[in-house]
């Protein structure tokens, strides 16, 4: 049976619209923890608060958008295993925001989609359009000219290198967890997957503190932290939904709009304009989200390895 019956075309089209939502919030959160933590916070303490704080913000949306029994899990196992995964993520991609540019730590996170499709493919037995991996390339071959920009750098040292191996070490794990979050999303509600996650990666932090310390608060800290919180809300649920309405290979494309909105971000907070490679790369992605969203594929295109 062609995609085009399994998921309808006004279904993928909400799916492709929380994927896109869900990037432009997961910028957000860069920016926020790199203020957080370039103002002092360390990454146990960024990693602890910013998903403590989403708690509140994730039980306020259940409560009016549902009965508050949709936010117990089915599998309590599952659950774990995903709160752990994702609160190891949490403290990696947290190191790297720290010790890199947000675009550049951003950039390396895009590897994420790239692993994600095949590992889709080998553990779910999604069926892979011609279409999505050329749209995918596209993209990859964005984050490539846009990461070209910046690793040329002759003045970096270990904090930069160690924040780019954490980088690409948070992308792997994130390829997997996003898998298992699709699988999740058979048998769990987004409320339930998100408030665990949330509350798991609390205590990931709580251990990440033990090792890495704590600053003393200050207003500047409590506000770069609280909205990270509510951007970490709102990825949570635009993410999760969206991996509820259609398979990863045909969402990945779209994670690379998260770039443009970095970019974006940069030149109205910090009045920083991206080089010409930069606009390549835009360009690139831009056109990678373009043909993932043209036409639906005929049956006979597809790629499958189960």
């Amino acid at each position: 049976m062609a995609e085009a019956l399994a998921f309808p075309p006004d279904r993928l089209r909400s799916a492709i619209l929380l994927r896109v939502l869900a990037a432009a919030m997961g910028t957000g959160i860069g920016i926020c923890i790199h203020g957080a933590s370039k103002a002092g916070a360390t990454t146990g303490q960024v990693v602890l608060l910013r998903a403590a704080l989403s708690i509140p913000i994730l039980l306020l949306w259940v409560s009016v958008s549902g009965p508050l029994k949709a936010a117990l899990p089915n599998s309590t196992r599952a659950h774990l295993m995903r709160g752990l995964l994702g609160g190891t993520v949490m403290v990696l991609n947290f190191y790297a925001l720290g010790q890199l540019p947000v675009t550049h730590a951003q950039t390396i996170s895009y590897l994420t989609p790239i692993l994600a499709v095949p590992a889709a493919v080998i553990l779910l037995g999604e069926r892979l359009s011609v279409k999505a991996v050329l749209a995918v390339s596209l993209g990859f071959a964005g984050m490539i000219a846009m990461l070209y920009t910046t690793a040329a750098n002759p003045d970096w040292g270990w904090a930069e290198l160690s924040g780019m191996i954490a980088g690409l070490c948070s992308a792997m794990v994130m390829a997997l967890l996003r898998v298992m979050i699709r699988k999740m999303t058979l048998t769990e509600t987004t409320s339930s997957i998100a408030i665990s996650f949330a509350l798991i990666a609390s205590c990931v932090g709580l251990v990440a503190v033990a090792f890495t310390g704590w600053t003393p608060m200050t207003g500047e800290l409590w506000a770069w932290l609280a909205a990270a919180g509510l951007f970490g809300a709102a990825t949570h649920i635009t993410a999760t939904e969206a991996a509820r309405r259609a398979p990863i290979g045909a969402l990945a494309a779209y994670d690379y709009t998260g770039l443009v909105f970095a970019v974006a971000l940069d030149f109205l907070l910090f009045s920083n304009l991206p080089g010409p490679w930069a606009w390549l790369g835009i360009a690139l992605i831009v056109g990678a989200g373009g043909l993932a969203a043209w036409t639906p594929r005929p049956e006979g295109t597809w790629l499958r390895l189960k």
